[in-house]
């Protein structure tokens, strides 16, 4: 699957469901907060934090910019409208992230909630290479991808198409690692969306030599 393809899938699917998607958080306990708040606790004041695939904002962008300089990126123009809206002190742009590219050295933390496994999976060790240069020295990463064998499929959800892509979980360790971080912690957990269960790898690195 190329490139246009796939990304204007997610975009597209993204705007379409911005509404739903904000809702289907509701009356449940997602992990990423908890998993946040240990980077946070780990970061100085005023620490650079990047927020790939931050959405509308909600909770997790939100959360960075209370005490860091947060930067947000996402694919959708909608979820980015409504990001300015509900954290108006982060810097915020309608990105892909095949494409996005920063200075060495430009963030102290990098997280991705729910965000990688829209990406094809032959991009993730590219990426996460990309991450490891944007890094400062001891930089941290927060991501979860989710950890099945998916090389690539459109499927429903939320009613909208949308594109997944992810490698089994003993793979993404390994890309993790080859890109040059340590990994503190990692572990599968489940939560509920919209009902239903699904699993997520979840993964906190450091950034190594």
């Amino acid at each position: 699957m190329s490139g246009a393809p796939w990304r204007d899938i997610v975009a597209g699917g993204y705007d379409r469901v911005a509404d739903d998607y904000a809702r289907l958080e509701d009356g449940t306990q997602w992990p990423r907060m908890r998993w946040l708040a240990e980077v946070l606790d780990r970061l100085p004041p005023g620490s650079r934090v990047l927020d790939l695939g931050c959405g509308n904002g909600l909770p997790a962008t939100a959360a960075i910019a209370a005490a860091h300089d947060a930067t947000g990126v996402d694919v959708s123009a909608e979820q980015i409208a409504r990001a300015r809206a509900n954290v108006p002190t982060a810097e915020l742009a309608v990105a892909d992230l095949a494409d996005l590219d920063y200075p060495a050295g430009s963030f102290d933390a990098v997280v991705a909630f729910y965000t990688i496994d829209h990406l094809p999976r032959e991009l993730h060790a590219t990426l996460l290479a990309r991450i490891r240069r944007w890094l400062s020295d001891g930089g941290l990463l927060l991501f979860c991808t989710e950890p099945d064998d998916n090389p690539g499929v459109v499927g429903d959800w939320l009613g909208t198409p949308m594109y997944f892509s992810s490698h089994p979980a003993e793979v993404t360790r390994r890309l993790v690692t080859d890109a040059g971080f340590e990994i503190h912690r990692g572990s599968v957990e489940q939560q509920l969306e919209g009902g239903r269960p699904v699993d997520w790898l979840w993964i906190l690195a450091r950034t190594a030599g």
